[in-house]
């Protein structure tokens, strides 16, 4: 079996870079700058091009069995105009490559994010609910949209809407956990809004679940147990034993964030009912496990 993982040095992409590579299978990893690349296992082969900009490595893409595509810059800066449209290019563009090149033999895998259903309250969100009203929403509808364009060139085509990401040494975790660990840490605006996660591990293992069950279309990669935010904020200083006392106000996201803070302070409660129609065992199904996990 062939892999071929684009945002591969990220912290997701890391995980799943290894994730395979322990399970035998032949790993390649596109990279745009080789010399940024640290260290790379014997046996890992690196392929040079930008996600973004048409080139020889979209010839790889026919040989490849299942490709993993990742790309994207990170939300969570200060959206200011120049920065939305990175955010925006960086998704769409290099779904765009990537499907442009595809055939009958591939699989793809394509990340999505559960901010395509926006700010829902309490509203329980399969993968059938329609899409939210945020600049966020917006993205990920075209990003899945561009992906499922893959279907016309004969390729099997799965879509993840990622929740928070929650693991070891980067991801939702490192942002967060400096803070509660000086005793800073504390809830989110009202803290009442739900917030979906998944483990790093259960995220891969999901990977793997869906390729080799043959099947396609778009999936919640979330825990069955959302959280809200003040119950999330509360397992995370029990857990450190610090106090969580200083909550942060919605207008100080404000003031930081900017457009940001829509995304931070909104409440998405998404289950992945297909996931579990399909029977899918997750390892760490509630919060305090994949936390004591990642520590």
């Amino acid at each position: 079996m062939k892999v071929f993982i684009l945002g591969g040095t990220g912290f997701i992409g890391k995980y799943l870079v290894d994730f395979f590579y322990q399970r035998g299978v032949e790993v390649f990893l596109l990279v745009r700058n080789i010399q940024k690349i640290k260290e790379v296992k014997p046996g890992i082969k690196i392929i040079q091009g930008d996600a973004l900009v048409k080139g020889y490595w979209q010839e790889k893409i026919s040989e490849m069995d299942l490709i993993i595509n990742l790309v994207g810059e990170t939300i969570f800066k200060r959206w200011t105009p120049e920065y939305k449209k990175k955010i925006w290019d960086s998704r769409i563009l290099s779904t765009q490559r990537v499907v442009e090149a595809l055939t009958s033999r591939n699989t793809l895998f394509n990340a999505s994010a559960i901010g395509y259903y926006g700010d829902r309250g309490e509203t329980i969100l399969t993968e059938d609910n329609p899409s939210g009203d945020l600049y966020i929403s917006h993205l990920c509808k075209t990003w899945e949209e561009i992906a499922l364009k893959g279907e016309d060139r004969g390729a099997r085509i799965i879509v993840g809407r990622l929740g928070i990401v929650i693991g070891k040494g980067g991801g939702f975790l490192s942002t967060i956990l400096p803070l509660f660990k000086l005793g800073l840490g504390g809830r989110l605006g009202s803290g009442k809004q739900w917030i979906s996660w998944i483990h790093i591990e259960d995220l891969a293992r999901v990977v793997e679940f869906l390729y080799e069950k043959d099947v396609e279309g778009i999936f919640n990669i979330t825990s069955p147990q959302p959280i809200r935010n003040l119950e999330m904020t509360k397992i995370i200083a029990n857990v450190l034993r610090k106090p969580a006392i200083l909550p942060t106000p919605k207008t100080l996201l404000k003031f930081f964030y900017g457009e940001l803070s829509e995304v931070i302070l909104s409440s998405t409660r998404a289950i992945p009912k297909k996931l579990m129609d399909l029977d899918f065992t997750f390892k760490y199904p509630t919060f305090r496990e994949a936390l004591t996990a990642s520590l």
